[in-house]
């Protein structure tokens, strides 16, 4: 008895610490957030400037010049979204160790080894005058925020860090972050390796196809058969732990989003309709930060990533554009053959030894001294093998990464294009008075591979920017041989060249990272498309519509009505498989059947519309069995669960179309049907059988015995966590938010995907839904998650959610009358003593 009240005391103690410690954190971060009402007196600023916010934090910014515009823009900017902007550009530069000391100094090797800085320093040296003057008018609007408030927010306090003034070329260091935010070929090319060093280079190729119509790619995987694939293993064998430090800050590698324009020939008004809801992880702060600017000759709303001093995504008065991921192959990774000569590393390329160039670089680690290396380059980028070594892996691993004086080493070629051209090309679009001059402006975005749909009040137009590498051989699917020389990049195609339509026939434009071009298409963009779900669901319901409205396409952005749900029914029900699947049932042990039999019965279509709402049984029955299947199918082969080789698989789930998905719908021929680990021959039927059964027992498991329990919801949940959390739960419920009941999967075009065959957990979800509706007195509507305000103590944090979840969206108005109306609070921006 007097253990159990030594024990209750020290947990009442314990938690009247916590409770002390969150009620402080609250109070003192609370000083870290602004009046939204009132003036300021600032350095920096000419004229007078005023920031005008609404009921959701939402910044409506008027100057009375471009200078004071942008001042201002920084000034609200570092406001809303400090930490996030600093952590951004710092990631980029690889100097996380200087903010989390040493843990993360192989993410910074990594990052500094991509060599971003002497391109970044080339574009802000060729930027126009006029651009570079916006770049400077919002750092001098950042840093005079910075150096008007000490208290700043609580990541600032945590990490002890006081950010440096902000300057031009860090927001160009923000632009390549979301450049490589939008590339993610090599992880996929890594992956192969380490996926091929479990199962042989061909049978890694049943697990990374194209499309159903398109051959698998097995003369891809062969051009490393030289290579034992384990030797290979052991270089890229790290990427799962750099991964991990990397998916809280750098996104690579989670493709979706949805956009559409539909002609006035289609529209109640007789004027175009412009949509867009960007894709985008899961994370907390957002991605995007909301914007309305405006001065004497510029005046845009929507979206732009925190550090961006303009609008990236939205709607000026005049044309209206969105864009989603076209998944070009911008990146390939090379395997070098290495040998040292006379101390020095070099690489085989074209039959000769070839000295690779070596530049030193210094990393301040926090609490240490500082770390100096080499990074090493070929002709085919920088070597990754450092960054690489020095992750931990998972202990099924059977040997450690080799240094870089191993035999081999992994070399990244990444298209980065023309950063100033890229960055004026996005300037000019947020100025363009109509669609042939939104184009022009996109022939100079070469370095964003996006498809962008636009439209002004008479035409719709989709464009596909970026400028693609010319491959002397190889599709660049998998890793090639850099020794031969043959796969090399003989030089760039130039936009003009990119898939370009207007006005279609149809009286629509959509895209959803789906194959947007024939199979036989002379330009190769990419080997790696997303699923078609989404876009053939988009299609599906704009096709027979007429007089569509606002409230249709708003409609359309949280549809959860799911394509492949449609598909895995017509496997179950229909024809020939629904057979052999009874058939396979009629085989289990009884206990078993009886569960794959009532899985069959939730699933069929008189009960089951195939749409994937939070409270549906049904849909929970169809999400535990895609995830079973998902085992089922491949973790025998690529196991156990936390392997390499299965972590790797995994990760291409979220990329692009999977191996998941391909077998699951067809292939029926794979060798990964038959389990490697019983004496029988398995087949696809026996399998879907086992995962129908064991899908009953998982839904048992996580929602209980009673069936009227069951919800989708239950299972599939948004949560938002800060990744400060991690190593300060007493911190969970001021920084992280959720959990949230979610509807959808990665199919639907109001995504909330999980990683197939993981958990249930949403890792991709709808970052924001602008609808532009051209015939309508005020056409822009614009809504985020999950607030405008990254700081935990603004009451803007996390007040979006509510608009979010429900699939509301939020008005950005353009005329005075309206303007006034909506923005209530008033923050007057007066200059100081010159």
């Amino acid at each position: 008895m007097k253990k159990v009240k030594i024990v209750l005391l020290v947990l009442i103690i314990c938690g009247a610490v916590a409770l002390t410690l969150y009620l402080f954190v609250r109070i003192q971060f609370a000083r870290s957030v602004d009046d939204p009402d009132g003036e300021v007196v600032l350095n920096g600023i000419a004229g007078e400037a005023v920031i005008r916010r609404d009921r959701l934090g939402v910044p409506y910014i008027e100057a009375g010049t471009e200078q004071d515009l942008f001042f201002a823009t920084g000034y609200a900017t570092a406001s809303d979204r400090l930490w996030q902007m600093t952590l951004m550009k710092m990631a980029m530069q690889g100097r996380l160790a200087e903010l989390f000391g040493k843990d993360y100094l192989d993410m910074d090797i990594f990052m500094r080894s991509l060599g971003v800085a002497g391109p970044i320093d080339n574009a802000l040296s060729d930027l126009d005058p006029a651009t570079l003057a916006i770049l400077e008018s919002f750092a001098r609007g950042v840093n005079e925020y910075v150096d008007t408030h000490p208290r700043l927010p609580a990541e600032f306090f945590l990490t002890g860090h006081r950010p440096e003034p902000w300057k031009p070329v860090d927001s160009l260091y923000v632009f390549a972050m979301l450049s490589l935010s939008l590339s993610f070929n090599f992880i996929e090319e890594i992956d192969f390796i380490n996926v091929a060093a479990k199962t042989g280079y061909e049978k890694a190729a049943w697990l990374f196809p194209v499309y159903p119509d398109e051959d698998l790619p097995f003369d891809e995987a062969k051009k490393l058969s030289e290579l034992a694939p384990r030797s290979l293993n052991t270089l890229a064998a790290g990427w799962g732990g750099l991964r991990d430090l990397m998916r809280p800050l750098v996104r690579a590698g989670i493709p979706a989003s949805n956009n559409w324009a539909v002609s006035g020939s289609r529209t109640k008004s007789g004027r175009p309709i412009v949509c867009n809801d960007t894709h985008l992880a899961l994370m907390i702060p957002n991605a995007w930060l909301m914007i309305h600017q405006k001065c004497p000759g510029y005046e845009a709303a929507g979206v732009t990533p925190p550090g961006i001093p303009f609008v990236a995504l939205g709607y000026n008065g005049r044309v209206a554009w969105g864009a989603t991921m076209v998944m070009a192959d911008n990146q390939d990774v090379f395997i070098e053959k290495l040998s040292t000569i006379n101390g020095v590393t070099h690489y085989q390329h074209k039959g000769v030894w070839v000295p690779a160039v070596s530049r030193t670089e210094t990393f301040k680690i926090k609490g240490e001294s500082p770390y100096v290396t080499r990074i090493l380059y070929t002709v085919h980028g920088p070597l990754v093998n450092r960054a690489l070594e020095g992750m931990p892996v998972p202990p099924q691993m059977p040997v450690q990464p080799l240094p870089v004086k191993s035999e081999y080493g992994i070399a990244l070629s990444w298209a980065l294009g023309s950063g100033s051209k890229t960055m004026n090309g996005f300037l000019a679009l947020s100025r363009a008075g109509n669609i042939a001059e939104a184009r022009q402006a996109m022939m100079n975005i070469e370095s964003i591979y996006l498809n962008i749909v636009y439209g002004d009040e008479k035409s719709i137009g989709w464009q596909v920017t970026g400028s693609l590498p010319r491959r002397g051989k190889g599709t660049g699917l998998l890793p090639s041989p850099g020794w031969t020389g043959e796969y090399d990049w003989t030089g760039f195609l130039p936009v003009t060249s990119n898939p370009h339509s207007e006005d279609p026939a149809e009286g629509f434009i959509a895209t959803a990272n789906h194959r947007t071009v024939p199979r036989d298409y002379p330009v190769r963009i990419t080997s790696s498309w997303f699923n078609p779900e989404r876009a053939e669901r988009i299609r599906q319901v704009l096709e027979p519509m007429k007089g569509i409205t606002v409230s249709d396409m708003e409609k359309l952005q949280f549809d959860r009505y799911s394509l492949m749900a449609k598909k895995i029914q017509d496997m179950l029900f229909r024809g020939d498989s629904s057979g052999r699947i009874l058939s396979a049932i009629a085989a289990l042990d009884e206990d078993h059947a009886e569960n794959a039999r009532e899985a069959l019965e939730f699933l069929k279509p008189e009960r089951f519309n195939a749409v994937m709402s939070p409270e549906s049984a049904s849909a929970a029955v169809l999400g535990a069995f895609m995830h079973t299947a998902g085992r089922g199918m491949f973790l025998d082969e690529l196991g156990p669960e936390g392997s390499i080789a299965w972590e790797s698989f995994q990760d291409t789930t979220m990329m692009s179309y999977s191996g998941q998905q391909d077998h699951l719908l067809g292939r029926e021929d794979s060798p990964f049907w038959d389990n490697v680990s019983t004496p029988e021959k398995e087949t696809k039927w026996q399998v879907i059988a086992e995962a129908l059964g064991d899908a009953v027992i998982l839904c048992e498991d996580r929602m209980g015995w009673e069936r009227k329990d069951w919800q989708w919801g239950l299972l599939h949940t948004y949560h938002w966590r800060h990744d400060f959390t991690k190593k300060l739960p007493v911190l969970h419920g001021y920084f992280n938010r959720g959990p949230y009941p979610a509807g959808g999967d990665g199919h639907t075009v109001n995504v909330a995907t999980p990683e197939w065959g993981t958990n249930f957990d949403v890792e991709e979800i709808p970052a924001m839904r602008l609808v532009v509706d051209f015939g309508m007195k005020e056409p822009a509507r614009l809504i985020g998650t999950h607030g405008q305000s990254g700081n935990p103590s603004s009451p803007h944090y996390d007040d979006m959610l509510d608009y979010w979840l429900s699939g509301k969206n939020h008005p950005l108005p353009f005329g005075a009358a309206a303007v006034k109306a909506q923005y209530g609070d008033v923050l007057l921006l007066k200059p100081g003593k010159k």
